[in-house]
């Protein structure tokens, strides 16, 4: 009976190397998958920590603690009431630190169910009908349009913008009296000018239907259906512009104006009475 072969260690050097060396690794473990950061969620670590008194769509639900920027929070949801600051003395009553500052729910609010029939013996509908009903499921009907317009826009939309300085014409010089005249003499004096009716003074920039349309739609997130009303620019239009002065659907100077809303056709067909609204562009702070 043949004795089983005993193994024996190496005697060769390079045998001997790649044994006491560790296996390298595979390719594949190289590679390391890294997460992309959209300018969205970018935006959302940016800003003010604030804790929202109410529901708020694409924002989050009550009590939620999150970052805005501070326009928003100093111009719609302070002064509604839909937000409070939070500070450091307002963690501390709270009994909250730093780390409960979440993150925005960009989905709150906004994901409806669809109810999708099908009929046995039918084909399915088509993409561009389904995108369409979705659509219309999604999009606030006009007459809840106009109830959102009423309830949450305010009667003045104020929009700051830094006026053009303009040096005003000097007053005319009187004419010399002439020395043959006697001293007692009267004289005619020239006829003043009459007074412009409206001074105008032109801006930087301009206000126009997308700004005025941008303003509207910010005031309407203060309700959860706010986000689901659905306002283009042709939706807009503006009164008292002066094509002298103001360009086409577009505010060129200091002044006060109006704009009407017009949230749709009624389910009767008919089209509804618009929102009026008073814009006012005012000389900005420095």
């Amino acid at each position: 009976m043949a004795t089983p072969r005993l193994a024996r260690s190496p005697t060769c050097l390079s045998c001997l190397r790649r044994l006491a060396q560790p296996s390298s690794p595979s390719p594949l473990s190289w590679t390391q998958a890294r997460a992309r950061t959209t300018k969205a969620e970018l935006e959302d670590l940016q800003g003010i920590p604030v804790r929202l008194l109410r529901d708020i769509a694409t924002f989050g639900r009550k009590h939620a603690i999150i970052r805005v920027k501070a326009g928003r929070m100093r111009n719609i949801w302070f002064p509604k009431g839909a937000a409070e600051y939070m500070t450091r003395q307002r963690f501390a009553e709270l009994g909250l630190s730093e780390a409960a500052i979440g993150v925005r729910d960009r989905t709150f609010g906004t994901q409806l169910l669809l109810e999708e029939e099908e009929e046995e013996g039918e084909g399915t509908e088509k993409p561009s009908e389904a995108k369409n009903k979705r659509k219309e499921v999604l999009t606030l009907p006009p007459e809840e349009t106009l109830t959102l317009l009423t309830a949450l826009l305010p009667e003045v939309l104020v929009f700051p913008r830094i006026p053009v300085s303009t040096t005003p014409a000097p007053p005319p010089e009187p004419s010399p009296r002439s020395p043959s005249l006697a001293a007692n003499a009267a004289t005619s004096t020239p006829t003043p000018a009459a007074p412009e009716s409206a001074a105008v003074t032109p801006i930087f920039g301009s206000v126009s239907r997308t700004d005025i349309l941008s303003l509207i739609k910010e005031n309407l997130l203060a309700d959860p259906q706010g986000s689901r009303v659905s306002l283009e620019e042709e939706s807009l239009e503006l009164v008292g512009l002066d094509l002298e002065h103001d360009g086409e659907n577009r505010i060129k100077r200091l002044g006060t104006f109006e704009v009407l809303i017009s949230p749709g056709v009624g389910a009767d067909g008919r089209e509804i009475e618009p929102v009026r609204r008073v814009v006012q562009v005012v000389a900005e702070e420095p």
